[in-house]
């Protein structure tokens, strides 16, 4: 994944900053360190959530900026330089998997009790390996000087053929794992029965104007005109509206969106486990993921977020009136079995 030159600067002068530090002061003294996306990621989990819990509990939480947090957190592995990190649910379940990551009991972390258990990432005895801090979807998202957002009100619309040259598409790691699953639903399967997803997915591709390499590239193709529609990300569609970019809308097709559920998590064998425990807690807890939404626009996952009436009429409703318009699937079945997917869509894409 590629990343704009000032989150590229950021993350190289985090690494740096890593490196220069003895590992064994890293997570044994000091604030707590926290791996981070780049850009509006790293933005939000300062303003919304380190610095606020600084000022409530005098524990500094320093937020470093990365490529890929689950990457460094592998790297690491028996000998973790940070205290947690965010990753996809996906990401989660495959360190959880590899026996990577630390967990926690409900007693440690009682703020999970304020979120649907089905978000939870957990292990088979029911320990906690991750918070779910908040979601993002993954709808259609239009150039409405392109295109109007009606064309686009069912996932079968991106198969038909009026759109040849006229789409966008991510790539195959991205397409296992969201597109076909959401378009393996519109066809009347799921993530466990996906030939009907991959015959809408194949006629997508044969639209697609760009294969999209990173989130700014995809970005520039909607904002630009380039294409007039692809699968995107509602946080990337918000932040694009909140620049000014209002003719980019993002569209919850009437089979729904897929749910995509981030999570925290601390590495195995972390040190000052009691403090992580705690600010796990309050990553847990409604008041810091409103915060996010009103930066960001990522759906809180604690039950007890209000919306206010202006993030109301941005997300279109209340939170679980949204939520209830989502697809959330088996995210531990897609995880073990997307090595397989990928190899599959890569046949498939060869053929076209």
């Amino acid at each position: 994944m590629k990343f704009t030159r000032r989150q590229t600067l950021a993350s190289a002068l985090g690494a740096t900053a890593t490196l220069s530090m003895p590992s064994r002061l890293l997570a044994q003294s000091g604030p707590l360190l926290h791996a981070s996306w780049g850009g509006g990621v790293g933005d939000t989990w300062t303003n919304a959530f380190a610095e606020p819990y600084a000022e409530e509990t005098g524990t500094e939480v320093r937020i470093v900026e990365l490529p890929n947090p689950e990457a460094q957190f592998r790297a690491q592995a028996g000998n973790p330089q940070y205290h947690t990190g965010i990753g996809t649910f996906v990401q989660g379940v495959n360190l959880m998997r590899d026996d990577m990551l630390e967990t926690f009991g409900l007693d440690e972390i009682p703020n999970m009790k304020n979120i649907d258990e089905k978000y939870w990432l957990k292990t088979e005895d029911g320990r906690i390996a991750g918070v779910t801090p908040y979601f993002a979807y993954y709808g259609i998202a239009v150039n409405t000087n392109e295109a109007p957002v009606e064309e686009f009100s069912s996932w079968k619309n991106l198969a038909d053929p009026k759109w040849e040259s006229r789409l966008g598409m991510t790539r195959p790691i991205y397409l296992s794992t969201y597109d076909l699953t959401i378009l393996s639903k519109t066809a009347g399967g799921d993530e466990y029965n996906t030939e009907g997803g991959m015959e809408l997915l194949k006629g997508m591709a044969k639209n697609v104007l760009n294969v999209g390499n990173s989130l700014a590239q995809q970005n520039t193709m909607l904002e630009r005109g380039e294409v007039a529609a692809m699968p995107f990300y509602s946080v990337r569609v918000w932040s694009l509206n909140e620049a000014g970019v209002d003719y980019v809308r993002i569209v919850i097709p009437e089979e729904g969106a897929l749910l995509l559920p981030y999570a925290i998590f601390a590495p195995k064998g972390v040190k000052n486990r009691e403090m992580v425990a705690e600010w796990l807690n309050y990553i847990a807890s409604a008041a810091p993921q409103e915060r996010g939404t009103a930066l960001s626009g990522y759906i809180p996952a604690n039950n007890d977020a209000k919306a206010t009436d202006e993030i109301k009429a941005k997300l279109g409703g209340e939170y679980d009136e949204l939520r209830a318009r989502l697809y959330q699937p088996d995210w531990g079945y897609i995880a073990e079995n997307q090595k397989d997917t990928v190899a599959a869509i890569d046949q498939m894409l060869a053929t076209l």
